[in-house]
C-alpha cells in the first residue's frame, strides 16, 4: 500500500472520535483505562477492552488495591487519586498532544468514598462517587465538601474544545452483576455503533410536583425531544412505576424514578432491553451497589441487557444529578454517551457515575442513518417521516403519511407505532381504535394481548372505564393468553377499572 494513503488512512481514524468512513476500528490514545489487579478478571477484562477500543497498551494501569465497594477519603487519595496524577504528570497526559480526556474504572475499583465529617450542612457533604471525584483529579485548590460547579454544563462547545485548559476528565466505569454482563456490554455498544439504534423510548412519569417539579420537567422534556426526533415514546402517567410484565418491546431508552429498587415492569423476568439501550432510574442511591442483579437500579437494569445504566452512589440532590432533556439531547447530537452524560450532569466531585463504555455513539453517523431489515426498518420509515414533518399540523399530516403506507402494506407494526405516537399527543380515542386494528392484523398472540393492553390503557385514560372493562374481560376470556408473561399485566389494568374483577 502506499505509504501516503496509509498515513492518510490513520489520520482519518484518528481525528474523529468513533468509527472513521472505512468502518475501520479506530485507536483511541485519549483513553485511560484503570483496574484492579487483586480483583479476580479484572486486568483480562481491561485488555478486552482496551483491544477492542484500540487503546494503547501504555495506557492501561493497575492500582492494587483490596476488593471493596467502599473506600475511605485517606485510601481513595493514597491508592487512587495520588498515583493517577503521577501517571499523568510524568507522562505528559495533561499536554496538549497527548491529553487525555477519558478515565475508564475496570469493575474491581472502589465506586463509594465514605464520608468523614458528621454534622455538615446540606450539600455540604464530603463523600463522592470515585468516578465524579477522578473528574476533577487534575485540578487543585476545590473546596472538598459539597460539589464543584461543572463549567461544561449543557455548553454546545465540544469537550476537548471547552475544557482545553481545565484538568477534567470524562470518567466511567465498566462494571455490573458479572464479568459476561460487562463484556456484553463492550460488545454491544460496538455493534450498535454499526448498525444504529432503532426501537422506542420509555419514560416512566411519577407525577411529582413541587420541589420535585424539575425532575418531571426533565422526563416530559425527553419525551418531547424523542419524538421529535422520530423516536416513538411509550409514556405512563401513574404515579406508581410500570407494572409488572408491561409490555415493552424494543426499549432504547428508559428513564423513570423515585423508588429505591428495581421493582415493576423493569424487574419482571420476561423484560429484555434491545441491544444498545440506554437506561437511568432517577434515584438517591441507585448506583448503591453495582454487581447485584436485584438490588438498587444500575446492576439490574445492565442484567436485563441495557448497554449504559447512570446512577448515584449517595444522596445527590436533584439539580446535581443528570439533567435528562440535556443527556438526550447530546445523545441524538451524535455525542458519545461519555460526553452526553457529562456535559448533562452540573455537578462534579460529587455522587454521579456513569457505567458503560463511554466512547458508546449510538448516534454518530446520524439518526435514521441506515433502512435496516424488519422492524428495524419500520422504525427507519417512522422516523424519517417524524423529522420531516415540521410547522402547523405537521402531527396531523404525518399521521395521515403513516396510516396509507401502514394500511398499504398491512403493517402491523407501524400502526401500532401510530397508536403510540396517538396517546402520546393525548389523542387516547384514536389510539385505542390504532390498537385495536393492529392486534387485527398481528399474528402472535404476544403481539396481540400487548395491543388489547395499550388499546385498554388509551381507554381508561380517556376516561372510558366501562369501555375499557369490557375490552379487558373480552381479553381474559381468550384461554390461550394465559400463559403469556403479559398476562399478568392484562389482569392487573382490568382491576384498576374493576377491582372486584377475578384474577
Amino acid at each position: 500500500m502506499n505509504l501516503r494513503f496509509l498515513l492518510l488512512g490513520l489520520v482519518c481514524c484518528l481525528v474523529v472520535v468513533g468509527r472513521c468512513d472505512a468502518g475501520e476500528a479506530q485507536s483511541h490514545p485519549e483513553v485511560v483505562v484503570a483496574f484492579n489487579p487483586a480483583f479476580p478478571g479484572a486486568e483480562s477484562l481491561a485488555k478486552y477492552y482496551a483491544d477492542v477500543r484500540g487503546i494503547p497498551a501504555d495506557h492501561l494501569i493497575g492500582l492494587k488495591m483490596a476488593v471493596t465497594d467502599d473506600v475511605t477519603r485517606a485510601d481513595f487519595d493514597e491508592l487512587l487519586r495520588d498515583p493517577l496524577r503521577e501517571v499523568f504528570e510524568k507522562r505528559g497526559w495533561w499536554e496538549a498532544s497527548t491529553r487525555v480526556r477519558y478515565l475508564v474504572l475496570i469493575r474491581g475499583i472502589p465506586f463509594r468514598i465514605k464520608r468523614t465529617a458528621q454534622g455538615t450542612g446540606k450539600a455540604l457533604e464530603d463523600e463522592a462517587s470515585v468516578d465524579s471525584e477522578l473528574a476533577v483529579m487534575g485540578m487543585t485548590g476545590l473546596s472538598l465538601p459539597g460539589p464543584y460547579r461543572n463549567p461544561w454544563y449543557d455548553k454546545p462547545e465540544a469537550f476537548a474544545e471547552f475544557t482545553a485548559d481545565k484538568k477534567i476528565l470524562l470518567t466511567a466505569r465498566l462494571d455490573g452483576p458479572d464479568e459476561p454482563t460487562v463484556r456484553r456490554m463492550i460488545d454491544d455498544a460496538i455493534a450498535v455503533e454499526a448498525s444504529g439504534l432503532y426501537g422506542r423510548a420509555v419514560i416512566d412519569l411519577a407525577l411529582k410536583d413541587g420541589p420535585y417539579q424539575e425532575g418531571e420537567t426533565w422526563l416530559q422534556k425527553s419525551a418531547q425531544i424523542f419524538r421529535e426526533s422520530g423516536i416513538p415514546v411509550y409514556a405512563d402517567r401513574q404515579s406508581e412505576l410500570i407494572p409488572e410484565s408491561w409490555p415493552l418491546p424494543d426499549t432504547i431508552f428508559y428513564y423513570g424514578w423515585y423508588t429505591q429498587d428495581v421493582d415493576g415492569a423493569m424487574k419482571s423476568e420476561s423484560f429484555k432491553f434491545k441491544r444498545g439501550a440506554i437506561a437511568c432510574h432517577l434515584h438517591s442511591f441507585s448506583a448503591g451497589t453495582m454487581r447485584s442483579a436485584d438490588q438498587h437500579w444500575v446492576g439490574p437494569l445492565l442484567k436485563h441487557g441495557a448497554a449504559v445504566a447512570l446512577g448515584n452512589v449517595w444522596e445527590p440532590y436533584l439539580g446535581y444529578t443528570v439533567h435528562f432533556d440535556v443527556l438526550n439531547r447530546r445523545i441524538l447530537d451524535g455525542w458519545t454517551v461519555g460526553e452526553a452524560v457529562w456535559n448533562a450532569t452540573p455537578g462534579l466531585s460529587w455522587m454521579t457515575l456513569m457505567v458503560g463504555d463511554p466512547l458508546y455513539r449510538p448516534f454518530g453517523k446520524g439518526i435514521g442513518s441506515s433502512l435496516g431489515e424488519g422492524l428495524e426498518r419500520d422504525y427507519a420509515m417512522y422516523q424519517g417521516r417524524a423529522i420531516r414533518a415540521k410547522g402547523v399540523g405537521a402531527e396531523g399530516a404525518l399521521k395521515m403519511d403513516l396510516l396509507r403506507l401502514a394500511e398499504h402494506r398491512r403493517n402491523a407494526h407501524l400502526m401500532e407505532l401510530i397508536g403510540l405516537l396517538s396517546s402520546q399527543s393525548g389523542h387516547f380515542d384514536d389510539a385505542a381504535e390504532l390498537f385495536a386494528n393492529a392486534e387485527a392484523w398481528y399474528e402472535t398472540g404476544s403481539d396481540r394481548i400487548r395491543m388489547r393492553i395499550y388499546a385498554g390503557d388509551a381507554l381508561i385514560s380517556a376516561g372510558k372505564d366501562s369501555e375499557a372493562e369490557r375490552l379487558l374481560k373480552a381479553g381474559m376470556a381468550k384461554a390461550e393468553w394465559h400463559a403469556l408473561p403479559e398476562f399478568v399485566a392484562l389482569v392487573g389494568l382490568l382491576r384498576r377499572v374493576a377491582p372486584q374483577s377475578p384474577q
